[in-house]
């Protein structure tokens, strides 16, 4: 990785930190919801020797500002490709992020050559199948033991049930990291507001306009939720393919590391 940049970008309100390595096609990775780029560590060793890889913090997480109030998710992502001189770049993004990539490939196709949707991560269905109306039922009834447990417990009780309930398969030493993560971001947790603006209407909406291709991935790990949003992004979005790994839960680059490395290579422009 003979490239790398560590740097901040001015943005309104605040400002973000952003990482670059190598050299190559432009790969954009987005973090997973209670996460900052550390989570993307392993992840950079390999993809920099083939791309230019940049990697960056949301507001209210890792070394970018904390938000006072509402600011653009698209607009933070513009200001990050604009400050590392990435034109045009594979989005890939996890959970939180895999949302986050899809609208802002909704809103700039011109800039986005294709999104990896990698367990993506988007509230209540509209329109719910029955299925789809239970699986969001486990799902409330998870985040309900997270809010007991973090009133009783605090936030280290807290962060390690939520990554064992998302992360079942993750090795010992990756769950550490992940609870750490969760520790060291639980700003997010704690905020009584989130002030990020994304896509009006939202995207899960919308998946049947992005014109960008869309390449998803899902665990059959992950909660029976991710499943069928994984499922439905894949339906609906025009140029989408699906790549289910049986082995893997929420954060297959832990889980299944090799199955993810392979999806993210056939993601690179050839």
């Amino acid at each position: 990785m003979s490239h790398h940049t560590k740097d901040f970008v001015e943005v309104p309100g605040g400002y973000l930190y952003y990482e670059q390595y190598g050299a190559g096609p432009d790969v954009v990775l987005l973090n997973g919801g209670f996460a900052d780029l550390r989570m993307w560590d392993a992840t950079v060793e390999w993809l920099a020797e083939r791309a230019r890889v940049t990697t960056w913090d949301y507001r209210d997480t890792g070394l970018s500002a904390p938000a006072y109030g509402p600011y653009s998710e698209i607009d933070d992502l513009t200001a990050v490709l604009d400050a590392a001189k990435v034109s045009r770049a594979v989005l890939v993004g996890v959970s939180e992020g895999g949302r986050r990539a899809l609208g802002y490939a909704h809103r700039h196709p011109e800039r986005v050559t294709r999104v990896g949707a990698v367990a993506g991560s988007f509230g209540e269905f509209p329109d719910p199948s029955p299925e789809e109306s239970a699986a969001r039922e486990v799902m409330r009834s998870h985040f309900a033991i997270c809010e007991a447990v973090l009133a009783a417990d605090g936030i280290p009780a807290v962060s390690a049930l939520d990554v064992d309930a998302w992360c079942p398969a993750a090795p010992a030493k990756d769950r550490r990291r992940l609870i750490g993560l969760q520790l060291a971001n639980s700003r997010v947790r704690l905020m009584d507001v989130y002030h990020g603006l994304e896509l009006d209407p939202p995207v899960k909406t919308r998946f049947a306009e992005i014109e960008t291709p869309v390449s998803v991935l899902i665990g059959e790990r992950d909660f029976q939720g991710s499943q069928l949003w994984a499922r439905r992004l894949a339906a609906q979005a025009p140029q989408a393919d699906l790549t289910v790994i049986p082995g893997a839960d929420h954060m297959p680059m832990f889980s299944a590391p090799e199955e993810f490395r392979e999806f993210v290579i056939r993601s690179l422009p050839m």
